[in-house]
């Protein structure tokens, strides 16, 4: 459900804006209305140290999982003197790395070269000659060297994998007559690259042991990050008021729930601020804070996907959870699938520490257990019988993902019509409730009779049911309006109506067909690894092995996709359209301040 709020407008002397804000931040209960924002540079070095931390904070994070032996490390300068030395032990790494790349690769090309006094290079330059170095293949080295031996001097320095690396020594000022690619003149030898390698290591072991020493301010970091984040807010709050009186007032807007009201009073009264305390209207950016039960709360990492509700609308979390579970284990379909979700999500859900991660596992859980119930249904364990009996063939699942449809969609409709009549009244409801009249009866006239109900398109009860819903649809649209009005606007809407409800009803066929695929996967390969396995023993049952292990991880993993997918496509297109889902664009924030252990 969305957590009703209330509105406070504020009027501060500019002398107390300050002290104020910072009353509010303690109470940690107000959400001010920040305007657009423009930063400075006090804010802009604070964004770059919050940066900073958090980035530290998430590099360290998985040096500290690997050095555990590491943890009681003693923790004796500050958080900023500990990120400082962070950053320049990081810092230092990278350019070391860099360094260590470029020396290894030089390393590796002065092997050919072997040993040579690089002093007395220099003084053969000092003396006017120069050496010019080259590799030539074996076959193109003999003609080079028969037709300039005579000219220059040739000095062969090796041979490695018919390739030969030679030098040629010459005056400084000539220009060769022979077009070769000329190469770099080494200026280390091999050894002294191999050293300077070495030494590099040692200095990146330095660097590193500081790195492993700052795994002890992780917290620390985190934590720091978090009060610059509040500090940082309070300054975009600061910045937000709005002046009045040749400045001598500040005037802001802020918004509290509605169970902390008296809280937030009791503040204001006390700091001798002049409040006007209001229900928000359509009209106003209202933040929004959802708050539901444990199970329901699973689902709000999926509706974040797409957006939150709007303030003054419906929460659509309770009333997707069961939808999206009977959706996944529809498309996933496998009892064993199924199993290993079950699995798994238990143990995420009970071990991880993380919440998001725990909540996920438990989300997991409960699509694993649908799937598991749909297995049983279908009497599919990893593609196999075991009961060998289908409580659903595929002609079942096909008109059940067709019935499931027209339940979600018309479920759908009834939450808009309960959202219309809570916040703006029964009339604003009645022509989604002629709709729904309109298709429950038309279904029922369809269906019932095959059950020996006498309700037919013929029947009395049908035919007022129908006028009653068309009088609903045509004339109801618009409260307050004239009745030609209504009426236009209930033929369009009906065009509408009928060809958005004909094409969402079609797309729940993609549960079927999800579902069928990743049965007929799994029965296929099944069949691969039993037929294309050679009646050897021991080779039978390895390739067997293999071939269902790498068929169904593969399988299940694709149907996982799906199966996570389609159901929210389905949500978020289908079931939120019907359902007069709006979104939201404010997230509930209150001004607050942390306090570090």
């Amino acid at each position: 459900m969305i957590v009703p709020m209330m509105k406070y407008s504020m009027i501060v002397f500019y002398k107390d804006y300050q002290p104020f804000l910072q009353q509010l931040q303690e109470l940690g209960l107000v959400d001010v209305t920040i305007s657009p924002w423009k930063t400075n540079d006090d804010e802009r070095n604070l964004v770059e140290k919050i940066k900073d931390y958090k980035q530290a904070a998430k590099q360290l994070k998985p040096i500290a999982d690997e050095q555990k032996n590491q943890q009681n490390i003693k923790k004796d300068i500050s958080v900023e003197k500990a990120l400082e030395i962070y950053k320049n032990a990081n810092n230092s790494l990278v350019k070391l790395k860099a360094e260590s790349d470029k020396i290894s690769k030089e390393a590796a090309e002065l092997i050919a070269w072997g040993e040579f006094d690089v002093n007395y290079i220099e003084k053969l330059q000092k003396a006017g000659i120069t050496l010019r170095f080259y590799v030539l293949n074996e076959k193109r080295f003999a003609e080079f060297k028969n037709l300039w031996n005579e000219k220059y001097s040739i000095i062969e320095i090796n041979n490695i994998n018919k390739n030969t690396y030679f030098v040629i020594a010459a005056p400084a000022s000539e220009v060769p007559e022979f077009d070769l690619p000329e190469l770099k003149q080494p200026s280390i030898t091999h050894t002294q690259a191999l050293q300077h390698i070495d030494n590099i290591k040692k200095e990146t072991d330095k660097q590193q042991n500081i790195i492993n020493q700052s795994i002890a301010y992780i917290d620390d970091f985190i934590a720091e990050s978090q009060r610059l984040s509040d500090e940082l807010h309070l300054s975009k709050a600061t910045n937000s008021g709005e002046q009045a009186a040749d400045g001598k007032l500040m005037i802001l807007e802020g918004w509290a729930t509605v169970d902390t009201q008296t809280e937030v009073d009791n503040l204001l009264n006390d700091s001798g601020v002049i409040y006007i305390k209001e229900n928000p209207t359509p009209e106003d950016n209202t933040p929004v804070k959802l708050k539901n039960n444990r199970f329901t709360r699973l689902f709000e990492f999926i509706e974040q996907f797409y957006a939150l509700p709007k303030y003054g609308t419906t929460d659509m979390t309770p009333y997707c959870a069961p939808f999206y579970i009977f959706f996944f284990g529809f498309c996933l379909g496998d009892g064993g699938y199924g199993l290993i979700f079950l699995i798994l999500g238990f143990l995420i859900g009970v071990k991880m520490k993380n919440a998001m991660v725990r909540g996920v596992g438990w989300l997991a859980f409960w699509c694993g257990l649908s799937t598991l119930l749909f297995g049983i249904l279908t009497d599919s364990f990893f593609g196999a019988s075991v009961i060998n009996y289908k409580l659903l063939e595929s002609n079942g699942l096909f008109y059940t993902a067709i019935g499931v449809g027209l339940v979600h969609i018309l479920f759908g409709m009834g939450v808009k019509a309960y959202g219309k009549m809570k916040y703006f009244g029964f009339r604003y409801a009645l022509s989604t409730i002629g709709w729904m009249i309109v298709l429950i009866s038309s279904l029922s006239a369809f269906l019932l009779p095959t059950f020996g109900v006498n309700f037919t398109f013929n029947n009395i009860g049908y035919l007022g049911s129908l006028c009653l819903g068309l009088f609903l649809m045509f004339f109801c649209n618009a409260p307050g309006k004239n009745i030609f009005i209504n009426f236009g606007l209930g033929l369009w809407n009906t065009y509408n109506d009928i060809t958005g409800i004909l094409g969402d009803t079609l797309s729940y066929l993609r549960l079927f067909a999800l579902g069928l695929s990743g049965s007929i996967l799994a029965m296929v390969f099944n069949s691969l690894a039993f037929g294309m396995s050679p009646d050897i023993p021991i080779v039978k049952q390895l390739v067997v092995v293999l071939i269902l292990s790498f068929g169904h991880i593969l399988n299940v993993c694709m149907n996982a996709l799906g199966a996570f997918v389609h159901p929210m496509r389905l949500t978020f297109v289908e079931f939120y359209k019907n359902a007069g889902f709006e979104a939201g664009q404010r997230i509930f924030n209150p001004l607050k301040k942390r306090k570090n252990n």
